[in-house]
């Protein structure tokens, strides 16, 4: 018995009922494991290989079963959770069928869990979720507030994905792909941006948009629906909602003139106010990653000077979102400049891994749509004392072929781009793009690129290539982090 939303939304299970995860090793799902245990479910599940999250999860309780069997599955199981990711063919998924069983999809599993909270914010956007949601968390850890929260990222000191808190409190990445977000009712969202992106799945950008209105539309009237100004497709949103409208920018300390559905106007504007770089004092590891201060303001009256300890402006921004939501949920100004200033970021998001032999720094970022790429490289040579190196694998042979040009525009400002072979995740080869094509179009572009297929053979390169103050990115949502273990001592 397949369940969807509306279905899913009626639902009841009994404190130690049985939920069974179908790749309980994945950075959501192994989350969502986590949080049904803490909330008093018996978890079981599977996945192909053990990994840190499962041995974690096995710790804690949890039945983990290595490889899929049908076997692992019968009557005794109350609920099955299962990702997009799976085959048709899964047996456990089809020894659920056979049986009857209630199966849900993880992102309709998701918006369940989070009713289960009375304040849920659920942070959506093309790029920066992980960041954003990560540093809100850590703002609210921080204020004593005791959060529960579901990461799409390790968060640095925890070395988990998930919070699980004992408050009124749930703070979730909320994902567009398969217009998962639409499952979850937060009583705060956020949305950071909103650009061409999954389009594998939504086919136009109109069909993309129209999923972020409807999420906006899902926030209740006595809530809050918090807008990047400085995105117009985002801050379109606002005449959408009928939710309180809190609005952020780097760029303007004025509230944008948008109202929301009811004719409200903006109820708060939150502003980064004399944004400036801070200068690395030496020549340690996290030198290369100075990050801003700035003057946190509210409504014009300021709230204190957080000392952002990561790159970018973008970052920068992100720091903005996760202070407006922090406020809406009533964390103290104090606590929301605290929680900025100690956040050191989160796994694979401009991650510094350390260096080479040879004294290059090296950088695992999960960066995989050109705009990341963009503003990634252009924090990393905001101190940078050398060339900066950028190792990019696609992800997606859909992605690919669609942002082609985007790709060579994004990489331009790198001194040089080694390219891998496309990651294919949930796709398949159809022999319509390859990293070759995009090859040819970088050097005609004029860029300092070269293809190198073997992980092995890309370590030697940087090893040969990369001097002592040269930045090596490695960037894609794959497998590139891997070739870190190859290149750093």
């Amino acid at each position: 018995m397949e369940l969807n939303d509306k279905t899913v939304k009626k639902m009841s299970l009994r404190k130690g009922a049985l939920i069974y995860f179908i790749g309980i090793g994945g950075s959501s799902m192994s989350g969502l494991a986590e949080i049904s245990l803490n909330r008093g479910y018996r978890v079981a599940g599977s996945d192909i290989s053990i990994s840190p999250a499962s041995e974690k999860l096995e710790a804690l309780g949890a039945a983990v079963h290595i490889g899929h069997s049908a076997d692992n599955i019968d009557n005794n199981v109350d609920l099955v959770v299962y990702t997009v990711a799976i085959s048709p063919d899964n047996p456990e998924f089809l020894k659920a069928q056979e049986l009857c069983l209630p199966i849900v999809e993880r992102g309709v599993f998701l918006g369940w869990i989070a009713d289960h909270f009375e304040k849920t914010v659920a942070v959506s956007g093309v790029h920066g979720k992980t960041t954003t949601t990560s540093m809100l968390s850590n703002i609210l850890l921080e204020a004593g507030m005791d959060p529960s929260a579901h990461i799409g990222g390790v968060i640095p000191g925890l070395e988990s994905s998930v919070i699980t808190g004992g408050s009124r409190f749930f703070v979730t990445e909320a994902c567009e792909y398969h217009k998962n977000f639409l499952h979850i009712r937060p009583f705060a969202g956020i949305i950071l941006n909103i650009e061409p992106e999954h389009l594998d799945y939504f086919k136009t950008f109109r069909n993309m948009k129209n999923a972020f209105i409807k999420f906006a539309k899902g926030i209740p009237e006595n809530g809050y629906l918090v807008l990047c100004a400085d995105s117009e497709c985002a801050l379109s949103c606002a005449k959408y909602t009928h939710a309180n409208v809190v609005t952020y920018s780097v760029n303007d300390g004025q509230a944008p003139s948008v109202e929301n559905a009811d004719g409200k106007k903006v109820f708060a504007h939150f502003y980064a106010k004399d944004a400036r770089q801070t200068h690395p004092s030496d020549d340690s590891l996290d030198s290369i990653k100075a990050g801003y201060s700035y003057n946190l303001v509210r409504n014009g009256s300021p709230v204190g000077r957080p000392e952002l300890k990561i790159p970018g402006l973008y970052n920068v921004s992100d720091s903005l979102a996760a202070a407006a939501a922090a406020s809406v949920l009533g964390c103290p100004d104090e606590k929301i400049v605290e929680g900025i200033s100690t956040f050191t970021g989160a796994k694979r998001r401009f991650e510094i891994v350390g260096k080479t032999a040879k004294g290059a720094t090296v950088i695992s970022d999960y960066a995989h749509h050109p705009s990341e790429i963009k503003v990634t490289i252009e924090a990393a040579k905001q101190n940078a004392k050398g060339k900066v190196i950028a190792v990019f694998q696609p992800h997606t042979y859909s992605r690919a072929l669609r942002f082609k040009n985007d790709f060579s525009k994004a990489l331009s400002s790198a001194d040089k781009v080694i390219l891998t072979d496309i990651y294919a995740a949930r796709e398949k080869d159809t022999g319509v793009i390859s990293s070759g094509d995009l090859l040819e179009l970088f050097l005609r572009k004029k860029l300092p690129a070269v293809l190198i297929s073997d992980f092995d053979e890309i370590a030697s390169e940087i090893k040969k290539d990369a001097n002592e103050n040269d930045t090596v990115l490695l960037l894609g949502a794959g497998t590139v982090n891997k070739i870190a273990d190859k290149i750093v001592e």
